[in-house]
């Protein structure tokens, strides 16, 4: 996977700085994408959404920790989900071009499943996408011609 627009460089200390603010420690993989990335656009970009009508979707961009664009930032996107979806519990960590949400789910501990949150339904339907965020990572593929 190729990321463009990656944030800028995180340290351990930004990272356990957030993780203490979330309250959890986030998954190993996810810590490392942090940790080298801080967020962007991927490329492959497209990932199938089991259950999803619109299926295959983009990952427009991962979400980061101090990222120039408030609209990338993994803090403002928690709070959007709480205020738009607040009987979800997760972590926003990427969206689509549609502005729905892929995240971390938090039902239970340690985290480590990625959810699809579509916020163009009224209970924001979830449907799960990967296990881990390794194996997210590695679904995204070309979109097909």
């Amino acid at each position: 996977m190729l990321i463009a627009d990656p944030g800028p460089m995180l340290t351990l200390q930004a990272v356990d700085s957030f993780e203490k603010e979330l309250g959890f420690r986030l998954p190993e993989s996810y810590r490392r994408f942090l940790l080298l990335h801080n967020g962007g656009a991927p490329t492959p970009d497209a990932i199938d959404v089991p259950g999803l009508a619109s299926s295959p979707t983009d990952v427009q961009i991962f979400f980061g920790i101090g990222r120039n664009e408030q609209t990338s930032s993994l803090s403002w996107n928690l709070a959007l989900i709480s205020e738009r979806c607040g009987s979800i519990r997760a972590l926003p960590i990427a969206c689509d071009s549609g502005g729905n949400l892929f995240c971390l789910s938090l039902e239970r501990q340690p985290p480590t499943e990625i959810i699809y949150c579509d916020l163009d339904t009224s209970e924001c339907a979830r449907h799960v996408v990967a296990p881990s965020f390794q194996e997210f990572v590695a679904r995204l593929r070309p979109f097909a011609k």
